[in-house]
């Protein structure tokens, strides 16, 4: 059985269009700044988008076997599970920083002199 691994060498074969490949996909940068814009906005919890990024076992198992079996199909299939991977990471990394900005004390910030504020 493949791994996800495998399925780099295609990630650039995928044309980014969605009008020339209905497997086409976004950059998993952008895709996880808009999820993480959910978060700040209250209309969705961290677990919550976690849970709507993860491709659940069962189903990655069922996807990876059917590629298996139909390889056309199958580095399709490999590219939107590695996506998705790539989208947990982007959206795991933003919600690192804000943790890390958060922790940040306004004392430690450098202070900003009023006279560079006037034209």
């Amino acid at each position: 059985m493949k791994n996800l691994a495998d399925a780099l060498s295609v990630w650039q074969t995928v044309p980014s269009n969605a009008h020339e490949n209905p497997w086409a996909i976004r950059n998993p940068l952008d895709e996880a700044r808009d999820l993480y814009r959910m978060v700040r906005s209250g209309s969705s919890g961290i677990d919550e988008i976690r849970e709507l990024i993860a491709v659940p076992e069962i189903i990655k198992e069922a996807l990876l076997a059917y590629a298996d079996r139909y390889p056309k199909d199958g580095q399709h299939i490999y590219c939107v599970l590695h996506f998705r991977e790539r989208v947990a990471d982007e959206f795991e990394r933003l919600i690192e920083m804000q943790e890390i900005c958060a922790e940040v004390p306004e004392e430690d910030a450098e202070p900003v002199e009023s006279e560079m504020l006037v034209n």
